[in-house]
């Protein structure tokens, strides 16, 4: 059996380690120089975005005999609005470190898979269909899918991030939620260490044009007096994919719209995601169906998408204080609940109740028997 697989990123690695286990070698393309991201920064994996799984380091190694090494646990949430600050405690999860760095998810991958990958080739995935009995598409992008036809954008940003030089804590998380630089989008804080971090923006509907001035705005707004080392920016999209599969090309990772929309958070996914797709051309297995969870994580995060892309700052006001309320901080940090998918329902539901009252006053009531 001949796999081809373009990208080498988290997704591409994993689904060529899976394909090892069942003694199948692949050839692994990728259009870089190296492997990793271009720039350095610290990623999040978060408990309360892929439960009923509480450890997803654990769950890496345990479900798919794959080790990784994090920076830190995550131990503390700081949540900002306009008018409100609230903190969260517990083991909420973990940060990790993205980019070329020895120490970057990356390289711990690569470390892991025995198939060398063919560096600097821009791989055609016509031209390898054609010759190989499967493609995976790990290329952490939507081109390839908008291409064939699987690709609906559903949250559209331009990312501002830096390297910042002050005094953190490396497991504490900080998060920012202000309309007026980030729009619907949202700001986080990630330490490498207790020296420096990644501090990123995410702006809704953004562009290269006019992130640097949402980027003034934000360091304007929150008064930063951190030091910057490096400076960067880059589109960020998720989109809904389908099928995953077409003929015996299969897409995982981003490429198979596995970014979640919430919060933008995708290691986790690119995973599970590369696994499946490796066990469904080794055991003939319909892909689709392996993704049968997946799909409905992503389907719960775009409702949720969809309710916080008409937040305004009050709203996000009200959102912190209720989710920092004792009581309320324990039932959903500190237990295992499925959070956000009893959120994504509510929010259904609300969506639901405003429609029917809307059409009712349209109509004057309900139409009589």
């Amino acid at each position: 059996m001949r796999v081809a697989i373009i990208g080498a990123g988290p997704s591409g690695l994993v689904c060529a380690h899976e394909l090892e286990r069942y003694g199948v070698k692949s050839d692994i393309f990728e259009q870089r120089p190296r492997t990793g991201d271009l720039v350095e920064h610290v990623s999040v994996l978060l408990q309360i975005m892929n439960r009923p799984v509480k450890d997803q380091i654990e769950e890496i190694k345990d479900s798919y005999h794959i080790s990784i090494k994090p920076l830190n646990l995550i131990k503390k949430i700081i949540m900002y609005t306009p008018r409100t600050c609230g903190s969260v405690y517990g083991n909420l999860g973990y940060l990790i470190k993205r980019g070329q760095a020895e120490d970057a998810v990356e390289n711990q991958l690569l470390s892991q898979v025995k198939t060398p990958v063919q560096y600097n080739i821009r791989a055609d995935y016509a031209a390898l269909a054609s010759k190989y009995d499967y493609v995976v598409v790990a290329t952490g992008t939507y081109d390839i899918t908008k291409t064939l036809g699987c690709w609906t954008d559903i949250f559209k940003t331009w990312l501002m991030g830096a390297t910042v030089l002050g005094s953190f804590n490396p497991n504490v998380l900080k998060m920012w939620l202000n309309t007026e630089y980030a729009g619907s989008g949202y700001a986080y804080l990630t330490p490498f260490n207790n020296r420096s971090a990644s501090l990123i923006l995410v702006v809704s509907n953004a562009n290269r044009n006019n992130i640097v001035g949402y980027w003034k705005k934000f360091w304007q707004i929150e008064n930063f007096t951190y030091k910057i080392s490096s400076l960067w920016d880059w589109e960020h999209v998720s989109g809904f994919v389908y099928p995953h599969q077409v003929g015996n090309i299969l897409f995982v990772g981003n490429a198979g719209g596995f970014l979640e929309p919430t919060l933008g958070f995708a290691f986790f996914d690119a995973v599970r995601s590369g696994v499946f797709a490796a066990r469904s051309i080794v055991e003939g297995r319909n892909y689709e169906g392996f993704l049968t969870n997946l799909k409905e994580n992503i389907r719960f995060s775009t409702d949720l998408r969809k309710v916080l892309n008409r937040c305004t700052n009050k709203d996000y006001d009200h959102l912190v204080s209720f989710l920092t309320t004792p009581g309320i901080k324990q039932l959903i940090y500190n237990t295992n609940l499925d959070v956000i998918k009893y959120m994504a329902l509510l929010a259904g539901l609300s969506e639901k109740v405003v429609s029917f009252t809307a059409r009712e006053i349209e109509t004057g009531g309900p139409e009589a028997d």
